[in-house]
C-alpha cells in the first residue's frame, strides 16, 4: 500500500467518524466520535508533513 492509498484511507475513515459523531452529537459517545474524527484528520496532515519533510 503506497502513501496515497494510506492517506485516502485515513481521510475517508475520518469523514465517516466525523459524520457519525455529528449525527449523534447529543450523546456523549457521538461527541467522542466527532473528536476522534477530527484528531484522525489532523493525523493525516501530520503524516503528510512527515512524508514531505522527514
Amino acid at each position: 500500500m503506497n502513501t496515497t492509498h494510506l492517506m485516502l484511507l485515513l481521510i475517508v475513515t475520518s469523514f465517516v467518524l466525523m459524520g457519525t459523531g455529528f449525527n449523534f452529537r447529543e450523546r456523549n459517545w457521538g461527541v467522542a466520535l466527532l473528536a476522534l474524527g477530527i484528531m484522525s484528520m489532523l493525523s493525516t496532515l501530520l503524516y503528510k508533513l512527515q512524508i514531505t519533510f522527514g
